[in-house]
């Protein structure tokens, strides 16, 4: 321990060992007091050996050990508390590799280097040799038990990484297991302009399985930083992650739901949000709104290649456009890519009609036959029409909602229109999808060749788009004009041809019970009034049309 005599004959060799320990000290206090507030960064890596329910407790108690080597390296230094923080960290080195693939050496080596420095310039009246056989702190029965301690932390080590390694090993079978034993899901693409995945919104409290990303086509993995504000951890993760990243690169971002991508070259932070344009992160909060447990695959973008990312990835369930011409007007747009989408690889497209009152039908986004086009209605308002939003499009959504902020962590705003209305359904269907999955047993995603191109291919039940989109258009339903209020900027819902206003109806989630019971043939919904059927089969008419089918 320190004292007043210690202080007094302070040399070189003192302080080399009063820096070294105190060093030692510091990272273990900091990563003891981390490990029980139990932060996020960790829980992947204990999740490793460990079942994730078990990784909470887990890291309180590698706290409470960390805590303790701290202290002990404070009070009462002794040759194997030296050994064991000088080794020590390697265990959780081997584990961050097989959780992350990387290899955080430097720090790792430094405390092993410094420990070594300690031990070595440890304050003895003899050198270190004769100190081993004379000194009471170095006796040849503390050097045996020292070193057995370190020889076992070795083992240990070595063991770990070569059990989880190995495929053949029962550690990986189990963790195989429990993977294959993974929850039903389901796969929305957004495509926007960037997205925040900093946002708490996103935050997922497990690693996705591997089966998983690979399917995905994952390239490359960022693991974030989950301290400061937006800007720092923006700063921190520039050179290991954002300035990397590129256009062919399919990117994970451990700790959270999202996958992204940038196809087109030209955009300033790869996949991030635009600091100065947040719809990208709003969209997609609308998405998790409607359906918390979707996995995102986000492509940052607005051209065909961007959709056709999303088109050509077999997971991905829903594509869900919110931009397109201003006022609708009839010009060419992503149509091309979405018929790739929905026709040829049988997904769902969900497209936002234009925020004005223009007829959706020749939208490049919402017109096509093949695209289910998406207007606004006032959801918690009055139930009404939102003037300004598509008229005659396929259905109408929740249009103002509380969605997360592109550059902060934790905030939100409220915004409205058509690009938050379709992201909204698109969650929505993706929710039906989950529970349809999880009744059929159907542990996969999207409607590949492999599915036989349907999108619920599970025991004794199976749900194709068409079968999905006829669902949606039966939920629908029109609400009475009698809950129109003049003052809240909405027109009511005519009661005669309202199809033309909201086409085959509005949607929210109260249609999620409904469309789930019909698609499993547990309740069969009633088919529409004869009217309404006439209304929105001239709708698809007209659309074949103009852009075929």
């Amino acid at each position: 321990m320190i004292s007043l005599d210690w202080v007094r004959g302070f040399s070189l060799r003192k302080m080399v060992y009063s820096l070294s320990v105190l060093y030692i000290f510091w990272m273990f206090a900091k990563h003891g007091v981390k490990a029980l507030m139990v932060t996020e960064k960790y829980l992947p890596v204990v999740s490793v050996i460990f079942p994730a329910d078990f990784a909470p407790a887990v890291l309180i108690v590698v706290g409470l050990i960390d805590i303790s080597i701290a202290c002990m390296l404070l009070v009462r230094n002794q040759p194997w508390v030296l050994i064991y923080a000088g080794i020590y960290p390697f265990i959780p080195l081997s584990l961050t590799f097989i959780a992350t693939g990387e290899l955080e050496l430097f720090g790792k080596f430094l405390i092993f280097s410094l420990s070594v420095f300690a031990l070595f310039a440890a304050p003895v009246e003899t050198n270190i040799i004769e100190s081993f056989f004379s000194s009471r702190e170095y006796t040849p029965k503390r050097l045996l038990a020292s070193l057995s301690v370190a020889i076992l932390l070795i083992l240990t080590s070595t063991l770990s990484v070569y059990f989880v390694a190995n495929s053949s090993d029962g550690v990986v079978e189990e963790i195989l297991v429990e993977e294959d034993d993974w929850r039903t899901y389901s796969v929305v693409a957004p495509i926007d302009t960037g997205i925040n995945v900093y946002h708490e919104h996103f935050i997922l409290n497990e690693t996705l399985p591997d089966w998983l990303l690979e399917g995905l086509g994952v390239t490359m993995w960022c693991n974030l930083t989950l301290e400061g504000t937006w800007q720092e951890r923006y700063e921190a993760d520039q050179e290991s992650c954002w300035d990397i990243i590129t256009s062919t690169d399919i990117v994970y971002f451990l700790g959270t739901r999202i996958i992204g991508t940038t196809p087109d070259d030209g955009t300033d932070i790869p996949i991030l949000d635009d600091p100065s344009d947040g719809h990208g992160t709003a969209v997609t909060g609308a998405v998790l709104d409607a359906n918390p447990d979707a996995i995102i695959f986000f492509v940052e973008g607005f051209s065909d290649a961007a959709v056709l990312a999303a088109a050509n990835q077999p997971l991905v369930d829903i594509i869900s456009t919110s931009f397109g011409p201003i006022g609708s007007v009839p010009v060419s747009g992503i149509e091309d890519a979405t018929r790739v989408a929905v026709v040829e690889n049988h997904k769902v497209h969900t497209g936002a009609a234009d925020n004005s009152p223009s007829p959706a039908v020749q939208d490049s986004t919402a017109g096509p036959p093949w695209s289910i086009g998406i207007s606004g209605y006032a959801e918690e308002g009055d139930d009404q029409k939102e003037i300004m939003s598509g008229s005659y499009p396929d259905i109408a959504a929740d249009w103002t909602q509380m969605l997360p902020n592109h550059d902060d962590i934790d905030g939100y705003h409220e915004t409205s229109g058509t690009s938050f209305a379709t992201p909204r359904t698109a969650g929505i269907l993706s929710l039906v999808l989950t529970q349809l999955r999880d009744l059929g047993e159907d542990m996969g995603s999207g409607a590949s060749s492999e599915r036989d191109g349907l999108l619920v291919n599970g025991t004794n039940l199976s749900v194709s788009n068409q079968n999905l989109r006829e669902a949606l258009n039966l939920s629908a339903w029109y609400p009475g004009f009698s809950t129109w209020d003049p003052t809240s900027g909405t027109a009511p819902i005519s009661p005669i041809a309202p199809c033309t206003q909201v086409g085959w109806g509005v949607v929210n989630m109260s249609n999620v019970e409904p469309m789930y019971s019909h698609l499993a043939g547990i309740e069969l919904m009633p088919n529409r009034p004869s009217d309404v059927v006439a209304c929105m089969e001239a709708n698809q008419a007209i659309r074949e049309a103009y852009w075929g089918d």
